[in-house]
């Protein structure tokens, strides 16, 4: 058993590029995960001493607290915990999601490492789940922010009244001087919301309390579908939004619409702030907690994976 030494310089190597893993060596995917992991070097999950010894019994390694004696594997607390899928594999997903383009779908993803469909599916919801979380604890909206009414569906041709592939949604940004979104929310609206094609005030005030900054300078609000007061660039992102689900997965269901929303809200956050997705999204993977099967297919009130979005939009 050796003293684990700290790794805060390859995770800070990891934060200033978008490393590119050797995905056949174990070693180098478990260096970068306990980088990811423990960036100040380890931590003890239950006595947070600082100190441990490496455990190189298994395929993964376990660590031994030097103080509580209290053992940690790599993948416990992580989205990882509990899957028998070999860390090569999770480390190579963690990157085509980062920086596949367009996207990676669950069908791409089994052939590319070699699992099963639903494997793929699973271990993309997974990371889905982990970055809904990040999202939710994402500051709101701030500034001068716009929210407009949009539909994530094709035209069908009347624009007045509902069809059931037509999904209403809002988008909301922070905009800059330039008039340009420099930070996105959008949200899966329910059809009790719903008055035809027009978003109910409570759906607005809905997003409001949920995204917005209670003490942004200006908040500008648009859900008539002909309004000429329309924020195009809000309805050029969305339209951007259901280009990529299209293309990348040949279109969303309802029940999951919201997640797949995430997926892009995120990629355009970090976009926009220009920060490195691969280095923040494994760090965001290391951190997150196991999510079950259960818990990513279960009955849902809504279509909204998140259970603050359930408490504010079920009245």
């Amino acid at each position: 058993m050796n003293l684990i030494l700290g790794v805060k310089s390859m995770y800070l190597s990891l934060m200033a590029q978008e490393t590119e893993l050797d995905f056949s060596s174990l070693e180098a995917c478990i260096r970068a995960l306990y980088a990811a992991r423990w960036p100040e070097g380890f931590r003890c999950p239950y006595c947070e001493h600082s100190h441990a010894y490496e455990i190189n019994t298994r395929k993964l390694p376990l660590y031994q607290c030097s103080l509580c004696e209290r053992q940690t594997s790599l993948i416990a607390g992580t989205v990882m915990e509990g899957s028998h899928t070999d860390l090569r594999k999770w480390m190579q997903t963690m990157q085509l999601v980062a920086h596949a383009s367009p996207g990676i779908s669950a069908l791409q993803l089994s052939q590319i490492i070699g699992v099963t469909y639903k494997t793929a599916w699973l271990m993309l919801h997974k990371l889905r789940a982990a970055i809904d979380s990040f999202n939710g604890r994402e500051e709101p909206l701030q500034g001068h922010v716009q929210i407009n009414s949009a539909f994530y569906g094709k035209p069908y041709g009347s624009v007045i009244h509902e069809h059931p592939q037509r999904q209403p949604l809002l988008i909301g940004a922070s905009i800059d001087m330039l008039g340009v979104p420099t930070r996105i929310q959008i949200m899966h609206i329910p059809k009790h919301h719903m008055n035809g094609t027009t978003v109910r005030g409570s759906g607005v005030q809905a997003f409001i309390r949920i995204h917005v900054d209670p003490v942004a300078l200006r908040v500008e609000c648009n859900t008539a579908h002909f309004s000429s007061r329309r924020f195009r660039s809000l309805l050029a992102v969305a339209a951007q939004a259901s280009q990529w689900m299209n293309l990348t997965f040949h279109g969303i269901g309802p029940k999951y619409l919201q997640r797949y929303l995430e997926e892009y809200i995120y990629r355009y956050n970090m976009t926009a702030k220009q920060l490195p997705v691969w280095s923040n999204l494994i760090r965001l993977c290391a951190s997150s907690p196991r999510t079950t099967y259960s818990a990513l297919t279960g009955n849902r009130s809504g279509s909204s994976s998140k259970a603050y979005y359930r408490d504010n939009l079920a009245s």
